[in-house]
């Protein structure tokens, strides 16, 4: 099976909403990229003005790079992956410009962490940084023994970018979501 880097589409984002203000309150902003289930979860508002795109796609661009999804998404791919892997949290996106609010959206927090990353067969460099070995990813492999099963997720010490299988990425494409990038990853 085939694997994505999943991410959104600025190429195409010309008429789109972009959330450039974000009220998360207490929320640390990493606490949805670590894996980890949220029991206390409260009101998280996005914040944009329609006269700079009123397009609400089902990938919201926001400040935190959040994966905010589309009510449309959440369902098909409720019913694409039937395993629990996603927690969507509540969200409201306001227009400041006709104060209007929309709580269609959810977050999506992936729960699923996998420790695929092939570095034999990625592109990275190594750095330190505060006597931390650090690795950036220019270009990612995947395992394929890892990721086997796997639908959608992110990777152990790597949880900013997201992955997909072709089962999601054909969802994402025959239902034709908009707001989403994917470049093929190599798998081994």
């Amino acid at each position: 099976m085939k694997y994505y880097k999943l991410s959104y589409d600025y190429e195409n984002d010309d008429h789109y909403v972009n959330c450039d203000v974000g009220v998360i309150r207490d929320i640390d902003e990493y606490s949805v990229s670590n894996g980890n289930y949220i029991k206390d979860w409260s009101e998280v508002r996005f914040k944009y003005n329609s006269e700079d795109g009123s397009v609400l796609s089902d990938y919201i661009a926001n400040l935190y790079r959040w994966l905010i999804v589309s009510k449309k998404f959440k369902e098909l791919v409720e019913e694409a992956v039937k395993e629990n892997v996603i927690q969507y949290l509540s969200v409201n996106l306001f227009d400041t410009k006709n104060s209007v609010e929309n709580t269609e959206y959810k977050i999506a927090n992936l729960l699923d962490i996998v420790d695929a990353l092939d570095l034999e067969h990625s592109k990275y460099d190594v750095f330190e940084l505060d006597g931390e070995k650090i690795i950036s990813v220019e270009k990612y492999a995947l395992k394929e023994e890892m990721v086997q099963g796997h639908d959608i997720f992110r990777l152990k010490d790597d949880t900013i970018p997201i992955f997909i299988s072709e089962r999601i990425k054909d969802v994402i494409e025959n239902n034709s979501l908009t707001g989403f990038a994917l470049i093929e990853v190599e798998v081994h």
